[in-house]
């Protein structure tokens, strides 16, 4: 068989990216965006692949319409019928192979689809509904999908680069194939010529989260292989021997337990994961035992009730005794037809860990936590102190109190404590103040079905849940009701967490950063908060400065705002004007860093001529309410009596030095020199 040599640069760079990134996908969308509306380069864009970028500079030259609802470039009905027949012993051998993964393409939802060498489609298997939609893109049989018809593809740049390869979506050249997953591989003939390709697709856009299966491309490279050896041995009637073997490579690199059971609750196949769930030892043989020695009385009666009824089961929450420790799973089951239409065939079973799936539903949904200690601007003392304690703290897993005014960086501080600790974990916030008093205890602890009118009949996870093997961050604790602060505070001393209108305790692990920028000391004293749940909590404490105690990080903070502004804008870089900068420094900033950032926004878009003049600024910073008069707190230095002078006259004068020279009374380089030293530039 002929080895095709190590994968695409495309695909390497996927599992760089922790594989089905969300925000690679989407900085994959606005790139091919840029290209296509504003002619921007995506050979300079670091995350575009060099050959993703080639094809689609090539498909742009070649006129193709990224935005065409479907295809609709077939073969010949007379010279498709020649190309099947030419094909026949690898249609045939195909279509047999695939034949024994059907029922595991229809569970999964993916379409497996064979072409040749020239991307015209020979073959398309899998589930039904997924079919039906390659239908209405105009894509079946005979389908002409080469890069000439559709542009950048997996498969057109496998057959191109004669590699396997992976794709996200937003890679494709054709946006109606940008919510799609594919892996293809090249097939080789005994020449060591590509003879076709096989392909394997997952519409994404229409399935569940947990469903993406980030071992397709091993698959589709294990049947690849499987079709090329079957080819090659069919004279010598061994095919039964590796499609057997090649099912059990298939099922090994799947990381979820699947299970094949014949209508009695025999097992008659398992993979490697599936022992690991359900064996107390991975050298137990399970192979023809009964499920009843491995599973729970109320598990075993929903299987026998799926395989009897025909009834499909999905997602339903289930506990083993994995590893010595309850893990929660998720059990799917699909009972297998026995050809005839009647389901009494036996099923797949498939067992999904849940905090796996619930990181994923966090990861895409939740709040991402982008933001690491070097994304803290400031270079005050303070800062500096509150930077140094969070770091140490980081390291830690002990929970963590933040404490400091709102807008002072609570949450960028909560985020990066994470990314120091459990980044690979999920980061789950939620506003302690912003949901409402009835909805609070349901998003936290979750619910089980049927709990009250309105809800999910299947349940949903809490926050808690969702949280589980990273940081649950709880901001403005201190509006939590009093009534559910007991209950939280027993799931953190268990570890456990119980759904509303359920009875089993979930296992959970996971770290609590709160934030508050209340007393919370004093609300223990009031009664207004659970002194236990606050010592639990408040391990260690940190303190995030007010910006009006940052010394110059005012300053620091708005220039870099502005030039960060600008870049987005694509506009160029105001500066600040002398009476600007001074304003900015002796103003209290009762908003902190969020009312600086909304300042500097709206000074850059008021700006006129590269510069923000006072006038510039919005009126609650150029009126007085919050302005330090360091004059009412000491004696100012006759240095500072000047620069003040100085700075009221050039705002006066709109930065005319020589009119400010005028009424100052002093030389006009004298100004210049002046303001050079304060660190202020007018030009």
């Amino acid at each position: 068989m002929h080895n095709p040599g190590p994968l695409l640069n495309c695909d390497n760079f996927l599992k760089q990216k922790n594989k089905f990134s969300t925000n690679l996908w989407d900085e994959v969308k606005e790139s091919k965006r840029k290209f296509i509306e504003e002619n921007v380069d995506p050979r300079l864009d670091p995350i575009i692949p060099r050959e993703v970028a080639e094809s689609w500079i090539e498909a742009r030259n070649q006129h193709l319409d990224p935005y065409a609802k479907s295809f609709g470039v077939f073969l010949e009905a007379n010279k498709f019928e020649k190309l099947t027949a030419k094909k026949a012993d690898l249609i045939d051998t195909a279509s047999n192979y695939i034949h024994n993964f059907h029922e595991i393409l229809n569970y999964s939802n993916f379409i497996m689809v064979l072409t040749d060498e020239n991307g015209v489609v020979l073959l398309i298997e899998g589930a039904k509904k997924e079919i039906e939609a390659f239908n209405k893109l105009n894509i079946r049989p005979s389908s002409i999908l080469n890069e000439k018809v559709i542009g950048t593809s997996a498969h057109t740049l496998c057959i191109r680069h004669r590699k396997p390869i992976q794709f996200i979506g937003p890679y494709n050249y054709s946006v109606i194939l940008q919510d799609n997953i594919s892996s293809a591989t090249p097939l080789f003939n005994d020449h060591g010529n590509v003879m076709g390709t096989l392909v394997v697709v997952q519409m994404l856009a229409r399935k569940d989260l947990q469903n993406i299966q980030a071992h397709s491309l091993g698959w589709v490279m294990a049947m690849g292989y499987a079709i090329e050896n079957l080819l090659e041995l069919k004279k010598q009637n061994n095919t039964m021997t590796l499609m057997n073997g090649t099912l059990e490579a298939t099922l090994s690199l799947i990381d979820e337990g699947i299970i094949t059971v014949n209508e009695n609750c025999y097992i008659s196949h398992i993979n490697k994961e599936g022992i690991n769930i359900l064996a107390s030892n991975p050298r137990e043989e399970i192979i023809g035992k009964h499920l009843s020695e491995f599973m729970k009385d109320d598990q075993l009666i929903i299987i026998k009730e799926s395989i009897h009824k025909g009834r499909f089961v999905q997602e339903y929450e289930t506990i083993f005794m994995n590893r010595g420790r309850d893990t929660q799973y998720l059990l799917n089951i699909r009972p297998i037809p026995d050809g005839q239409g009647n389901y009494n065939g036996g099923a797949v079973i498939r067992l999904s860990r849940s905090d796996k799936v619930n990181r994923m539903v966090a990861n895409r949904g939740g709040t991402p936590a982008r933001f690491t200690f070097e994304d803290i601007k400031g270079k005050s003392t303070s800062l500096a102190k509150s930077i140094q304690i969070a770091q140490n703290v980081a390291r830690t897993g002990y929970n963590v109190l933040l404490i400091g005014e709102s807008g002072t960086g609570k949450e960028l501080f909560a985020q990066s404590i994470h990314n120091s600790y459990k980044a690979d974990g999920p980061f789950v916030a939620v506003n302690c103040a912003s949901l409402p008093r009835n909805l609070i205890e349901s998003e936290l602890f979750g619910y089980e079905g049927g709990t009250f009118t309105g809800a999910d009949r299947n349940g949903r996870p809490g926050k808690i849940e969702l949280a589980n093997g990273g940081t649950l961050f709880l901001d403005e604790i201190g509006d939590m009701p009093l009534e559910i602060q007991p209950v939280l505070l027993r799931v953190l001393e268990e570890k456990r967490v119980t759904r509303l209108g359920g009875s089993r305790g979930i296992p959970v692990d996971f770290r609590v950063i709160a934030a508050t920028n209340k007393n919370l000391s004093l609300m223990v004293k009031e009664r207004t908060f659970r002194e236990d749940l606050y010592f639990r909590l408040s391990i260690f404490k940190i303190t995030i400065p007010p910006l009006r105690e940052r010394d110059h990080d005012a300053i620091l903070l708005a220039e870099y705002f502005i030039e960060d502004i600008s870049k987005k804008l694509m506009s160029e870089v105001p500066k600040l004007s002398p009476a600007s900068y001074q304003k900015i420094r002796e103003y209290s900033w009762p908003g902190n860093i969020r009312q600086l950032q909304n300042a500097m926004v709206y000074g850059v878009n008021m700006s006129i001529n590269g510069v923000i003049e006072l006038s510039n600024l919005p009126d609650e910073i150029t009126s007085n309410d919050h302005f330090r008069t360091k004059a009412s707190t000491r004696k100012l230095t006759l240095a500072e009596i000047e620069k003040e002078a100085i700075f009221e006259a050039m705002s006066q004068t709109g930065n005319d030095a020589s009119e400010a020279s005028r009424i100052l009374g002093i030389g006009r380089t004298t100004i210049y020199r002046k303001l050079k030293e304060y660190g202020v530039d007018i030009k």
